[in-house]
């Protein structure tokens, strides 16, 4: 398939070099044939350092960048390039004016912000040139990002090092704190507020890339004395720029301050408003992703983080509002309104209509950012994920009125579902659902017992499918094959599977002529292709795992498995048990050239790793046919059948004691059935023949022939430290998507996703059990 191309970015101001079945129905399913598997892109960014090393100073508070991890992420950013146009970009030529987002006067006074000279906080004249007279133009493409980032990055060093005499940066964030304490009293946004907050996410952006948490504390910090007077000096428009005593005389530090207005803000402001409401809370997420993105330059082993130390104790009050108010930005996925509803900026829309709109490539920003936003915080912190578990839906029955308290938010299970139906293929997207399935149970139910399992398997079927045809993303697999088999724990759900018909699988190329089969025969055959690919490829050991163990839940509920899929298990037992056997012949060999004619014969328990591993995937496939005949013996002719052609394969497997119990059982069936295709006499035998004895014979089959077992049942659990792989997977996806600029040099909390070009475990603990087990 061939990849999207990305715009090319180039650097504004100065060369840069880049790296490189009738009880059935049929599906109501409408089949999508575009894939829905996201681009696979490699990513090479400029290194900044030359940028810090032409600095003025000599000596500045930024720790150099890092060099270059080895290993490539699996989907990274669109790559930085210098000096080139896409074609998406053709009609607009590239500004070369390298303070494009800047007007001279603007340019002018940020100069003076980041000099060693003091600016009064009281200059009312200086203040409002700098925020009050056009708005700076949010980040909408790759290349805004880009380009913001190299026009800021030499007065953010100057900023660092001259902040500590004159505290301009200071000055400018208590404006900003005074700005949103207004906007939070009359919920309106004007010039100033929006430019504050942008120029404050600017700075603190290039600080929390390049310093520690303690360097960040001290820029925040200061004096409250040289704000003390300000008040008695503000003649100049002081209903634009006023200097509130509360801030000032707030006791608690500028960080947990300006985190908290930002989160009061995000929680009661209505992003849809107005136009200019709208890009203000896009700000507001933007400047919240920055500030908990000293994860993100963190290297592994670091837990301290500033702001989100500080969101996780002093703001954990502040939970389930977050979270609610977040999550009904996902699930309304508003467009942003009409420009048209704001006056404030219409000269600037008219004038740089190119760079002020939102573009094709950044539609849903609040939807996007409050969704990456959830992700972040509820797959790190417990209580975040206990606010997704308080949710409700909206079509609560009145007798469950009286269970809801005051931290329940109710939201639409039923559009919450439809907007995962259709964009499971957004990683971001999957992973919520993956939350919400694991925290959620109420809306685990929802899913579980709704009628048209099909709107949702299918999709992730086809992804799981194209994804390994195609050998990448196996980050978003693994997600995939956990949803499945937290589906697979629940029976109703298993059997329901089986009763929906599926066709026009356009695709599904490995078997084109596959016109029509079971929901569950098409999942059956899609593991077994995951299964065969993986034993021949990745030699991953949780594909394995996770495969068999959803195939071990649904075996007891499969109704007329489709003749393709009978040949695929057993052919997939078939290779499992050929290379056992060869392992087994090998060891014994290498035993006996050891110790001669009288060693002992090698007991298989004490092997190697590989003998172990394919034992185990032996074991369970054992099992998975045993619980098919011993629970649907008399809808499975087709497995029957093949079983029959593969007879020799069970030759001497009962003689080990692990597997004789299943196998008796297995051999049981075969011996029974190949008795009576014996009996039958049939001449020159055809397929269709030997179904018919089958089906025939199976009428009087009983089951006290076979040997009672415990069905094995598996349940998934998460690991305690899953972090550790969902963390730097949610960075991975903000470092995207976000069109915030990270330099890859310096994003260390990267480097564990970096190394995913070899698939990894998302942490899965699966338990077993001997009786069915469900989720609810």
């Amino acid at each position: 398939m061939a990849h999207p191309s990305f715009p090319e970015l180039t650097a504004p101001h100065r060369s840069v070099t880049s790296d490189q079945h009738s009880l059935r129905r049929p599906s109501l399913y409408q089949n999508n044939n575009s894939s829905p598997v996201s681009p696979n892109t490699s990513s090479s960014y400029p290194d900044l350092a030359d940028a810090f090393a032409t600095s003025p100073l000599s000596q500045h508070p930024f720790s150099p960048p890092l060099p270059s991890a080895s290993s490539s992420i699996t989907q990274s950013p669109p790559p930085v390039k210098p000096s080139a146009i896409s074609s998406d970009l053709a009609l607009t030529p590239p500004l070369k004016n390298p303070t494009h987002h800047f007007t001279s006067s603007q340019t002018t006074a940020l100069k003076s912000l980041t000099s060693a000279a003091s600016i009064d906080i009281a200059d009312s004249s200086y203040w409002s040139g700098l925020l009050g007279t056009a708005k700076f133009p949010p980040s909408h493409t790759p290349q805004d990002a880009f380009d913001l980032e190299m026009e800021t990055v030499g007065w953010s060093i100057e900023l660092a090092a001259n902040n500590r005499q004159t505290r301009n940066f200071n000055k400018l964030v208590c404006h900003l704190l005074c700005q949103l304490k207004l906007v939070h009293h009359h919920q309106t946004i004007d010039l100033v507020s929006y430019n504050a907050l942008y120029l404050v996410r600017v700075f603190v952006k290039h600080f929390v890339g390049n310093l520690s948490d303690q360097e960040i504390q001290e820029q925040l910090t200061y004096n409250h004395a040289m704000t003390s007077t300000a008040t008695n000096r503000l003649d100049l428009a002081p209903e634009k720029l006023p200097i509130l005593q509360q801030v000032i005389d707030h006791p608690q530090p500028t960080a947990e301050q300006l985190l908290q207005a930002v989160l009061d803000l995000i929680i009661t402001l209505d992003p849809n408003a107005n136009y200019t409401t709208y890009e203000f809370y896009v700000e507001l997420l933007n400047l919240l992703l920055v500030l908990f993105s000293t994860q993100l330059h963190q290297g592994p082993g670091q837990e301290k983080n500033l702001f989100l130390d500080i969101l996780f104790t002093t703001s954990a009050n502040k939970t389930n509002a977050l979270i609610a108010k977040l999550l009904d930005n996902v699930i309304e996925q508003k467009q942003p309104p009409s420009q048209t509803s704001s006056m404030v900026f219409s000269a600037y829309n008219y004038l740089f209509a190119s760079r002020s709109s939102l573009s094709d490539t950044d539609t849903l920003p609040v939807a996007d950012r409050s969704l990456l936003t959830i992700l972040l915080l509820c797959t790190q912190s417990r209580l975040y994920r206990q606010a997704i578990a308080c949710l409700r839906d909206l079509q609560l029955l009145s007798t469950d009125l009286d269970d809801i308290h005051d931290r329940t938010h109710l939201i639409s299970y039923k559009h919450l579902f439809n907007l995962f139906c259709e964009s499971i293929h957004v990683e971001e997207h999957m992973l919520l659902f993956y939350l919400m399935l694991m925290e959620n149970e109420s809306f685990r139910v929802y899913v579980l017992s709704r009628t048209d399992p099909e709107t949702m398997y299918i999709p992730i079927l086809k992804m799981i499918y194209e994804s390994i045809e195609q050998r990448t993303n196996f980050s978003q697999i693994y997600i995939l094959m956990v949803i499945l088999l937290i589906f697979s724990q629940d029976e109703v759900n298993n059997d329901a599977i089986q009763k929906v018909m599926v066709s026009n699988l356009t695709w599904f190329t490995e078997r084109p002529l596959l016109r029509s089969l079971s929901l569950g025969s098409l999942t059956m055959l899609v593991l077994t292709r995951v299964l065969q690919f993986n034993l021949s490829h990745q030699k991953d050991i949780y594909f394995h795992t996770n495969c068999l163990a959803i195939l071990s839940n649904m075996a007891g509920s499969t109704l007329d498995m489709h003749a393709y899929v009978a040949q695929r298990l057993t052919g997939v037992f078939e290779l499992i048990a050929r290379r056992y056997q060869k392992w087994v012949a090998k060891l014994r060999g290498s035993d006996q050239d050891k110790a001669g004619p009288a060693s002992t014969p090698l007991t298989v328990d004490h092997g190697p790793a590989d003998l172990d591993v394919y034992e185990d995937l032996l074991m369970l496939m054992l099992e998975i046919m045993n619980a098919v005949l011993t629970h649907r013996l008399l809808h499975n002719s087709q497995l029957i059948y093949c079983l029959l052609l593969k007879r020799d394969l069970f030759v001497g497997l009962h003689l080990q004691p692990r597997f004789s119990g299943v196998v008796d059982n297995i051999e049981t069936v075969i011996e029974y059935f190949s008795s009576r295709v014996a009996d039958a006499n049939i001449k020159s035998p055809s397929t269709t023949d030997v179904l018919a004895v089958i089906d025939q014979a199976s009428r009087t089959w009983s089951a006290q022939r076979l040997q009672p077992l415990d069905d094995l049942k598996f349940q998934y659990e998460e690991e305690h430290d899953c972090h550790q792989f969902f963390v730097p997977y949610v960075w991975a996806m903000i470092h995207r998507h976000t069109y915030i600029y990270w330099s890859d040099d310096k994003t260390r909390g990267l480097d564990a996703y970096r190394q995913l070009q070899e698939p990894v475990t998302p942490c899965p603990r699966l338990s077993t059990s001997s009786t069915p087990t469900s989720p609810h």
